[in-house]
C-alpha cells in the first residue's frame, strides 16, 4: 500500500514536470518563431516605368497599387481591393509606408466652365502636384504644388523614388533629386531624354541621345555611347539596352551593351514601332505595337502577341502590366496582368466603388 502510494506521487511529480518542461519548450517555440517580415522597396517602381510617363502600378510585396480614375491596392491573389484616394494618380511610387504620385492640380473654375464632360485630370495638364499618401489611404500630404509659370520646378512629370531620396523632372528639362519631405532639393542634369536607375548609377540620354551615366548624386558624369539619337530602354544582367531609329515608319533597332566590357551587339533589326516604354525583363522584351500587346524573346527572336489591345505598359515585380479602354465605355479602363515570360492575360480587378 505504500509502495502503491509511493508509485503514485513519482508519477504525480513526473507527470507535472513533463507540463512545465512541454509548456516551457513552447513557450521558447513561440518567442523565437520567425515572424514574415514586411517586403520594402528600395526601388519604389521599376526602373523602366519613369520613361512611360505615366506610370499607373507598383508592386511591394503582396500587394499591387494602381490607377483606374482613382488610386486603388489590390492582393496579388485578387483579394482584399481597396480605394484609397479619388485623384487620378500618377508617377506611381510605393517605398515601406508611404505611396508617392502625382496628379494634374484641379482647377474646378476650368473644370466647371470648360469641361464639365472630363476627368478632373484633364482641367490643365501642364500644372502638377507632388502627393505622398500612407499606404493605408490615410496621412494625405502635398510635397509640392505646381504653377503656370514655365519652367516652374514644381511641376513634376516624372517621378522616381529611391530609399528616401526622390528624383523628378519637370517634362524633358532638368532633372532633380530630393528628400522625401520636399527638402534639400538639387538640380542634377539641365536636359535630358531619358533616364535608367541602377545601383548606384543614373545611366541617361542628353538632348542628342547619346547615352551617359553619373552617380546618384550627381557626381562622376561619363559618356557611356557617343553615337547619337539613341532612346535608352533599360537593364538586364550585365548589359544595357537601347534602340535607335531605322526610319521614318517608327521602326528601330535593338541593340545591347556589356557593362563590363563595352561590347555592342545588335538584339533585333527592325522592331516594329512601339509606344514608350519597350520593356526589358529577363530574355524578354515587351511593347505594344499597333495597339498589341506583344512580348519578343530576345534569344531566338520570336513575337508572341499576347493582348489585341493595349494602350499603355508598365512592370511590377514578376509581372507585366497594360490596360485597355473597356469595350462597352470608353472613358473608362481595364488593368490586365501577364507573368512574365507566360501567356496567361488575366484581369487584375474590376474599378472599385
Amino acid at each position: 500500500m505504500v509502495q502503491d502510494k509511493g508509485n503514485w506521487m513519482i508519477t504525480v511529480v513526473m507527470t507535472v514536470c513533463l507540463i512545465v518542461v512541454l509548456g516551457f519548450g513552447n513557450q521558447q517555440t513561440m518567442a523565437t518563431a520567425p515572424t514574415k517580415k514586411p517586403v520594402i522597396n528600395v526601388f519604389g517602381s521599376d526602373p523602366v516605368n519613369i520613361n512611360s510617363h505615366r506610370s499607373f502600378v507598383a508592386v511591394q510585396g503582396e500587394w499591387i497599387f494602381y490607377n483606374n480614375n482613382g488610386l486603388y491596392k489590390i492582393k496579388k491573389d485578387g483579394s482584399s481591393l481597396q480605394k484609397l484616394s479619388s485623384d487620378w494618380a500618377h508617377n506611381l511610387n510605393v517605398v515601406g509606408d508611404w505611396i508617392y504620385y502625382t496628379r494634374n492640380k484641379p482647377l474646378k473654375e476650368i473644370y466647371q466652365l470648360e469641361m464639365p464632360n472630363y476627368e478632373i485630370s484633364y482641367t490643365y495638364e501642364d500644372t502638377t502636384e507632388l502627393f505622398k499618401i500612407k499606404t493605408d489611404g490615410s496621412s494625405k500630404t502635398v510635397i509640392k504644388s505646381g504653377s503656370l509659370t514655365e519652367g516652374d520646378p514644381n511641376n513634376v512629370h516624372r517621378l522616381y523614388v529611391v530609399g528616401d531620396i526622390i528624383y523628378y523632372a519637370d517634362g524633358y528639362g532638368p532633372l532633380y533629386r530630393m528628400d522625401t519631405n520636399g527638402k534639400n532639393q538639387k538640380k542634377l542634369l539641365d536636359q535630358f531624354e531619358e533616364v535608367y536607375f541602377y545601383q548606384d548609377w543614373i545611366f541617361y540620354t542628353n538632348e542628342s541621345g547619346q547615352l551617359y551615366k553619373m552617380k546618384r548624386d550627381g557626381t562622376q558624369k561619363k559618356l557611356v555611347r557617343k553615337d547619337k539619337e539613341l532612346s535608352l530602354v533599360g537593364l538586364s544582367g550585365d548589359f544595357i539596352y537601347y534602340t535607335k531609329l531605322v526610319d521614318t515608319s517608327g521602326a528601330v533597332d535593338v541593340y545591347k551593351i556589356g557593362l563590363k566590357d563595352g561590347k555592342t551587339a545588335l538584339v533585333k533589326k527592325g522592331l516594329p514601332r512601339a509606344e514608350n516604354p519597350i520593356i526589358i525583363a529577363g530574355k524578354y522584351l515587351y511593347y505594344i505595337s499597333e495597339n498589341t500587346v506583344c512580348r519578343m524573346n530576345m534569344t531566338d527572336g520570336k513575337t508572341t502577341p499576347l493582348y489585341p489591345s493595349g494602350i499603355s505598359i508598365n512592370i511590377g515585380g514578376d509581372s507585366i502590366f497594360f490596360s485597355d479602354y473597356q469595350a462597352s465605355d470608353h472613358d473608362k479602363k481595364d488593368i490586365f496582368k501577364v507573368k512574365i515570360g507566360e501567356n496567361k492575360v488575366e484581369k487584375v480587378t474590376p474599378k472599385a466603388k
